[in-house]
């Protein structure tokens, strides 16, 4: 007898085009090393032509297994394009790459030579070698996006990469189990591209499971592990944002360099009502001297502050305040890394705790906080924001130190036009009030706000400001009133910092972004102190936030503070939340069980008040209750007794249902056994008709059992006349 051919696989590559994970595998670890690649673009740390090469191959690649199509490269061609690449990098070196040194330019060529040895191994990865060499490259990208960036985007990429991961590592062990067997792996069905999709399904079903018990686990170790420093990497963290305007020297228009940007400088976390922020500057650096073209302070000299306890400073209060009404505010700024050791505060900061170590103090009540420049971190401020009513400060005297008047009413040689229009504008005043008021009030209303004002001259900006251009940006404004004020023997200053930003409805803080940046006037008041003035109008186009925008804000917020910023004072800020709320949530509990129980205790007296004031209509109802149960009934004796009711007084046509047949039934068997007949327990009705086989009860019997049969199990109904007139015969037989 002839067998049929059989098939025997011995060639392993015959094998494997029998298993489909080979290409789940395969596209796994394409996303991983994609994944991998976009975190490491979102630093903006790639050129374009790196970006673009890489892009592109990945897009080929992916696109060969929607077509399921070969787009691998020959070993023959692999070696010529590495030949050539190795005279390209001579170029890229020499030429192309660029840098501010030979070390800067070699780096750039060396990155392209590693994007392009990647991009080769995509197209020929054929062993394990090549597989372990793209997934060590990829994780390598990871972990130079975590050393570049803190933002959320990470965490959106590094999810995903986890999710790749894991689905690349499964499938593989179950590829390398299926080579290493000795018979090509079966499936469910028939078809092999069914088998595929089903083991394609549950693989992705059970790397998402896993990746999301990974995350969940991960996420409950992060906020439970004590901490104590603060981010991650921070020593190597991203570059801090280059802000304009915040040192020691500034130029007059250098603040306009940040006006259109869009970059959060800072967070603030109002405690109580946001409301009583609503038109708060963060201030940040004062300047007092003016040379025509730039500000600047002439003493750079810094007072270090002595902590009050740990992290904990106490800044002693400026001059005059005594006698400022008090209206003190709390909030929590989450400060971006950037290029200046200003802290933000609204004026005039009384207390200060944060993670800080320094914290000094300059001639101008500026903040300072040297170790905490290239680093995002948290602090705490307690100010006292208070200004008198005008009407103190009309009162308030005109005399000055001689310290004073050296400092705030220094000027360079000016247009004497400015003098004159400032007198011109002040004519009518009596005090220094209503001269910085007036001059307030006239910039306000007769120029224009805009961040690209003309004829502004370099060599003369203030001048040019106020008689040619008469439209600009608040540094010209604020420096064009400050300059008016001094050359009418008033003592002020410009104050750069920020304005009060937009609030949040999610986050519940302000957003103040570079494009925030705003300068202002101090005016000095004897008994009171520097006073704020602001003499910008408001600009007639506003950046507004979009809905989305608050969304992107509040998960960004989330991140820079629970993640970035976590450590041991979170953990304990969260501990002590976790256990208010709980407090909270059992005295709330308590609180309506004992208000559930009064009320409960109230109702039942008014019901008892009722019940004994209506006994009569009580006995009703209860009657009437009763004989509702009474007639609803439908087993038991009553129902006996309604059968009883029924069989003896009942027309001849009434039909008996399949309630009435075990009533019916018994009735039999009482006729019989009054004739000496038991129906054992073990007999079915049947049988028990059936032992009267060649009897003179055999008709009846087994008439009745029959119709006894349909009654119960036919779903029919029988005449109740017919079923008395059989027991009637039985019993006389």
């Amino acid at each position: 007898m002839s067998k049929g051919p059989q098939v025997v696989v011995t060639d392993l590559s015959q094998k494997q085009a029998h298993v489909s994970v080979q290409r789940y595998f395969e596209i796994s670890l394409l996303l991983m090393l994609a994944t991998g690649f976009l975190t490491v673009a979102t630093t903006g740390k790639l050129d374009l032509v790196s970006m673009v090469g890489m892009f592109g191959a990945l897009a080929i690649k992916l696109w060969s297994y929607v077509r399921e199509t070969d787009y691998s490269l020959s070993p023959k061609t692999v070696t010529r394009i590495s030949i050539f690449y190795i005279f390209f990098y001579g170029l890229d070196f020499l030429i192309f790459s660029s840098g501010p040194s030979p070390l800067d330019r070699m780096l750039s060529a060396t990155v392209h030579l590693v994007l392009f040895t990647a991009v080769m191994k995509i197209f020929s990865a054929r062993t394990y070698r090549d597989y372990g060499y793209l997934a060590t490259l990829s994780f390598l990208m990871m972990l130079a996006s975590a050393v570049l960036t803190v933002g959320t985007t990470f965490l959106v990429f590094f999810t995903l990469y986890v999710l790749f991961a894991i689905s690349t590592f499964i499938s593989y062990e179950i590829k390398r189990a299926v080579e290493a067997a000795w018979r090509a792996p079966e499936g469910p069905f028939r078809a092999a591209e069914q088998n595929r999709r089903a083991m394609e399904k549950a693989l992705m079903t059970a790397a998402v499971g896993l990746a999301g018990g990974i995350i969940l686990l991960a996420a409950g170790l992060f906020f439970v592990i004590p901490r104590y420093r603060t981010g991650y990497l921070t020593g190597l963290s991203m570059q801090a944002q280059n802000i304009t305007g915040f040192s020691e020297s500034v130029n007059l228009g250098d603040i306009r360099k940040i006006l259109r940007s869009p970059l959060v400088v800072m967070r603030v976390m109002p405690e109580g009502d946001p409301r009583q922020f609503v038109g708060v500057k963060w201030r940040g650096v004062s300047l007092n001297s003016f040379d025509g073209k730039h500000w600047f302070n002439d003493n750079t000299e810094q007072f270090p502050l002595q902590p009050a306890s740990y992290q904990r400073f106490m800044i002693p209060p400026p001059k005059g305040w005594e006698h400022r009404p008090k209206h003190p505010l709390r909030y929590r700024i989450l400060r971006a890394a950037l290029s200046t050791d200003v802290l933000f505060a609204a004026a005039e900061p009384r207390e200060l705790s944060g993670q800080m170590r320094l914290l000094s103090l300059d001639q101008t009540s500026s903040l300072h906080s040297p170790p905490s420049t290239n680093v995002p971190f948290v602090y705490t401020v307690v100010s006292e924001t208070g200004l008198p009513p005008a009407g103190e400060l009309r009162q308030a005297p005109a005399e000055y130190s001689g310290g004073m008047r050296l400092v705030y009413l220094r000027l360079p040689p000016m247009d004497p036009r400015v003098g004159e229009l400032a007198r011109t504008l002040t004519a009518s005043a009596t005090n220094n009030y209503d001269r910085a008021a007036a001059i307030q009030s006239y910039l306000r209303s007769n120029f224009q706000y805009t961040l690209d004002p003309p004829a502004i001259e370099p060599s003369d900006p203030i001048g040019s400001f106020l008689f040619k251009s008469k439209s600009g940006y608040c540094e010209y404004f604020a420096a064009a009133m400050a300059v008016m004020l001094r050359t009418l023997g008033v003592p002020a200053r410009l104050v750069n910092g920020f304005q009060t930003g937009f609030y949040n409805r999610l986050g519940k803080d302000f957003v103040v972004r570079a494009r925030d940046a705003h300068s202002w006037v101090e005016v000095y008041f004897p008994g009171y102190g520097w006073i704020p003035f602001d003499p910008t109008p408001a600009d007639p186009h506003p950046v507004l936030p979009s809905g989305w925008d608050d969304y992107v804000d509040a998960a960004a917020l989330f991140w820079n503070e629970w993640i970035i910023n976590y450590d041991f004072s979170h953990q304990m800020q969260l501990a002590r939340e976790v256990e208010q709320e709980s407090h909270d949530f059992q005295q709330a509990f308590r609180s309506r069980a004992e208000r559930f129980k009064r009320q409960g205790i109230r109702a039942a007296y008014r019901v008892e008040g009722w019940l004994m004031s209506h006994k009569l209509l009580v006995l009703v109802i209860m009657l009437a209750i009763l004989a509702g149960l009474i007639v609803s009934d439908k087993s038991g004796w009553l129902a006996e007794v309604r059968f009883l009711l029924a069989w003896r007084f009942a027309r001849r046509d009434t039909a008996l249902g399949r309630r009435e047949a075990t009533l019916t039934y018994q009735r039999l068997l009482n006729a019989l056994r009054k004739k000496g007949y038991r129906k054992r327990p073990s007999q079915t009705p049947r049988e028990f008709a059936f032992s009267f086989l060649g009897t003179r009860l055999w008709p009846g019997v087994g008439q009745f059992t029959q119709l006894y049969n349909v009654l119960r199990f036919g779903q029919a109904s029988v005449p109740l006349a017919r079923l008395r007139r059989i027991i009637e015969e039985i019993t006389r037989g």
